[in-house]
């Protein structure tokens, strides 16, 4: 009973399309959060913070990396399970 009357409330739901909102983020938000940040390392430098920056840098390279990877996985995961777990 649980579970039907469940299965229904799950079809009858609306479909939620977000290709719009990702791609106003990516094109409006990521670019004013990076020039915030390179604002930040720009001030920094002129106080004489070297090691800061790179640290920062660093920082944000990883952040990229770690996003880009998730977004790899995000993108291709069904690939990815088919080829873990084949059937030989």
């Amino acid at each position: 009973m649980m579970n039907n009357l469940l299965t229904n409330f799950v079809s009858a739901a609306p479909e939620f399309n977000s290709d719009g909102i990702v791609e106003w983020g990516v094109q409006n938000i990521i670019p004013i959060v990076l020039l915030v940040v390179g604002v930040g390392i720009i001030a920094s430098a002129r106080k004489g913070q070297m090691s800061q920056n790179a640290l920062t840098v660093t920082n944000i390279l990883l952040g990229c990396v770690v996003i880009a990877g998730a977004a790899l996985f995000y993108g291709f995961a069904g690939d990815i399970a088919d080829f873990v777990f084949q059937e030989s």
